[in-house]
């Protein structure tokens, strides 16, 4: 019985997953690309049964997966089958768990495919067990086995594939070679990346005609050949519709396609930057490989790939012939040749390594080759060898406990998971919006009401609503402009509700993936409720500092705005809120040239409706302030709605700093005498007049760059030749004693000159050129 047991153990094991896959399939939400996906299947059908050629006007995407998906739909009599958009379709959740499920069970074909290749090759069901293992605990791959019905089937037909090629180099039969040639054939179809082990299998047996001992053995080998190809090149025809009138012309189109780069908008976030796949580095694949692969598998991967080059250092014949180092070369070749394509073709890349997941099934494999050489180093160490397969796999199904459902978020610990959000602001999380449906089923969970929630940029709230039951379906709809609660989901990451603690946030290693804030305040109850109300309260009893669409009101900690009645159309054009500091040195260093802190904000960021008032607050910053100017626009437009410029009197101790840096720069001659004195540093220009009016600051202050190379200009301001960082005296500069001080930063590229003045109606009332030779210091930038 345990003889019986352990021959069918992976087997045994993958039924049983697939029964805790079924109760797992409500855990996870839709990708924002499935029904894009399932639309190509239903494209694919109209263009073969109603001559639609819809289908040829969209991604040449091969659909021989998603049709099956599609006629699972059909024979569990799902009328919805045809249905391009399943937005309000009843049938709608069904439609989603069985896609679910059926992708989770090709994912365990997949490990089972591993188990029985290593069984097949070291007849070791030890070895087996801990290969399926290797497999199926990928945390990132075992959560998109349940809704990435693009990337994860490839990984899995790649996996069955190389069975199938195992087999058929090991049987040496026509059957074995056209059932290989199907299995290739299916591959291509789904990722046109197959087509690198089509090459291997003909490469693999120009080299058995190459070492065959006679002619007939050369004739049956270019017979499995042609049979190998004439079998896949059918398979893909038949399974791919989108070929049938011009092969050859649309598998080159599909080519020019997967080639081309992705479009600025798919930038994504790598290291703390935003980059689109032009500016990706050549490390951006292998970086992502390496951080989100569980370690244990890494190291055994490596010695796999190690063991392999050794051993075809040692018997180089061996690595042609064919034979088992052969097949290790192979998956070495299979996980370095699609690498050092996507690098050199700079290929369709973004949202981290998801286009490569089919790497894994090679690496997975040599992984097992790795384990098998410790096996075989030391035979008297197998229990040691098999008890640290034993942690490795446990330490990683304890990571995926406890990030369930969020195992597509996984990082190792070569990257910083501690820091609180100091992964979300370094590397893509959530970016296909899966935990949007955790957010909606907790809402659904907490509020049995009908309400409004809003959808997000990428739609994935709108996609994830439908797998809500009919029923709860019917209460909760979209209205971004009626939203009582909003799910702040964003790419690259999201970012807490501002002011106040949203109603629930859902982080990963202290990274925020989603937070849910209520605008609504009448939904919630009263105790979530009371901050906004004080706060509410302390704001308007004092005068608003201005009256407009919304009173402004102002204290030392923050910026209010309150409309009473709430009118919800006048919450959607978003708010701007410009500062000015006493200190332009306490702004970032991108900020300093205009002399003053972007604080614009949308309504649902900061804001809530509180009974019949909308409430908005802003925190300061917590330097000295002399000048706030805010107000509503219009995007489109590019106009303001209405706007309120608000002058803070200038407190005793910013009075003393701008005394002490006018007696700083007074110590040394001015760059230029003129109606303002002129003194530059290397960091920035300041304006200088004693005695000075009000009236003498009104007009508009030059301050024109001309840079050492002109590469260094903003692209806009090339043609000028220099660049222009005019500005109102009222928000850089200040009246204080009867003297006028106004401080410009300049940029930190090198300088050859600056073009200082004022102007008033078009034209110059004083101007001076300043070469930098006559800078007060900094002459050497």
């Amino acid at each position: 019985m345990i003889k019986r047991l352990t021959a069918h153990g992976p087997l045994i094991a993958c039924a049983l997953l697939a029964v805790a896959g079924g109760l797992l399939l409500d855990a996870y939400g839709l990708g924002t690309d499935e029904l894009e996906q399932r639309g190509f299947a239903v494209h694919t059908v109209d263009y073969v049964l109603q001559d639609s050629d819809v289908l040829l006007n969209i991604k040449p995407y091969g659909t021989a997966f998603e049709l099956a998906l599609l006629a699972g739909e059909r024979l569990l009599g799902l009328q919805s089958y045809r249905r391009h958009y399943l937005h309000d379709f009843p049938d709608s959740r069904r439609i989603h768990l069985m896609r679910h499920f059926l992708t989770h069970l090709l994912f365990l074909g997949g490990g089972w495919g591993c188990a029985w290749l290593t069984f097949r090759r070291y007849r070791n069901r030890g070895l087996a067990l801990c290969a399926l293992g290797l497999f199926l605990l990928h945390p990132r791959l075992y959560a998109h086995s349940f809704f990435n019905s693009k990337d994860l089937p490839f990984l899995c037909l790649l996996m069955i594939a190389l069975c199938l090629m195992h087999r058929a180099f090991r049987k040496d039969t026509l059957a074995a070679f056209a059932l290989c040639g199907a299995g290739v054939g299916l591959l291509i179809n789904v990722r046109l990346m197959g087509a690198v082990f089509f090459g291997a299998v003909l490469v693999l047996r120009a080299g058995d005609a190459y070492y065959a001992a006679d002619k007939p053995a050369r004739r049956h080998i270019l017979r499995t050949c042609g049979l190998f190809a004439a079998v896949s090149a059918l398979t893909l025809y038949a399974s791919w519709p989108y070929l049938w009138t011009d092969p050859v012309g649309r598998v080159a189109t599909a080519i020019r396609f997967m080639l081309e780069p992705s479009a600025p908008a798919s930038s994504d976030l790598f290291r703390g930057a935003m980059l689109s796949s032009e500016e990706r580095p050549p490390e951006y694949i292998p970086t992502w490989l390496a951080i989100t692969t569980p370690p244990f598998t890494l190291l055994l991967g490596i010695l796999g790939g190690l063991a392999a080059l050794r051993g075809a250092a040692r018997v180089p014949g061996a690595a042609l012939r064919n034979t088992s180092l052969r097949f290790d070369l192979l998956l070495l070749a299979g996980c370095l040749i699609p690498l050092l394509f996507s690098i050199r073709f700079k290929a369709n890349l973004f949202d981290g390594w998801r286009h490569m997941y089919f790497l894994y099934a090679p690496l997975c494999l040599l992984a097992v080759a790795g384990l098998q050489a410790l096996l075989a180093a030391r035979p008297q160490g197998k229990p040691w060898a098999y008890g640290l397969t034993g942690s490795g796999l446990g330490a990683t199904l304890v990571a995926m406990a406890g990030l369930h459902p969020h195992q597509y978020d996984y990082f190792n610990w070569l990257v910083d998971r501690a820091t609180p959000e100091r992964l979300g602001a370094q590397y893509e999380l959530d970016y296909w919006g899966i935990a949007s449906w955790e957010a909606l089923d907790t809402l659904r969970a907490r509020y049995p009401g009908s309400f409004y929630v809003n959808d997000s940029p990428y739609g994935a709230i709108g996609k994830n609503r439908q797998l809500l039951p009919a029923a709860d379906k019917q209460r909760i709809a979209l209205d971004n402009l009626r939203a009582d609660f909003y799910i702040h989901y964003d790419r690259p990451r999201a970012s807490a509700h501002a002011v106040y603690a949203p109603s629930f946030t859902r982080r990963v290693y202290g990274s925020t993936q989603f937070d849910v804030a209520a605008l609504n305040l009448s939904l919630v109850d009263a105790a979530a409720a009371e901050p906004y109300r004080a706060h509410y309260r302390a704001a308007t009893a004092r005068p608003p500092v201005a009256r407009a669409r919304f009173d402004v009101y102002l204290d030392e900690q923050a910026v209010t705005y309150v409309q009473e009645p709430c009118r919800l159309e006048d919450t959607q054009p978003r708010f701007f809120l410009h500062v000015t500091p006493v200190d332009p040195r306490r702004l970032p260093a991108a900020e300093r040239a205009r002399g003053f802190a972007n604080l614009d904000f949308a309504f649902y960021r900061r804001g809530v409706r509180l009974e019949n008032a909308c409430l908005a607050t802003v925190p300061l910053p917590a330097y000295a302030l002399k000048r706030i100017r805010t107000g509503q626009w219009l995007r489109g437009q590019n106009r303001a709605l209405w706007q309120a410029d608000i002058p803070l009197a200038l407190s005793p101790d910013a009075r003393q700093q701008y005394r002490a840096a006018y007696e700083a720069l007074a110590a040394d001659a001015p760059a230029v005498r003129s109606v303002f004195d002129v003194y530059v540093t290397a960091e920035a220009a300041t304006y200088v007049k004693t005695p000075c009016q009000a009236a003498d600051a009104e007009p508009t202050f030059i301050l024109h760059v001309i840079p050492v190379r002109i590469e260094n200009l903003p692209a806009g301001r090339r043609a000028h030749g220099f660049d222009n960082l005019d500005f109102q005296f009222d928000w850089q500069g200040a009246h204080f004693d009867g003297i006028c001080l106004a401080q410009a930063a300049l940029p930190a590229y090198a300088i050859r000159s600056l073009r200082v003045g004022q102007f008033h109606a078009g034209e110059p009332l004083w101007q001076e050129e300043i070469p930098a030779v006559r800078w007060t210091s900094g002459a050497g930038r």
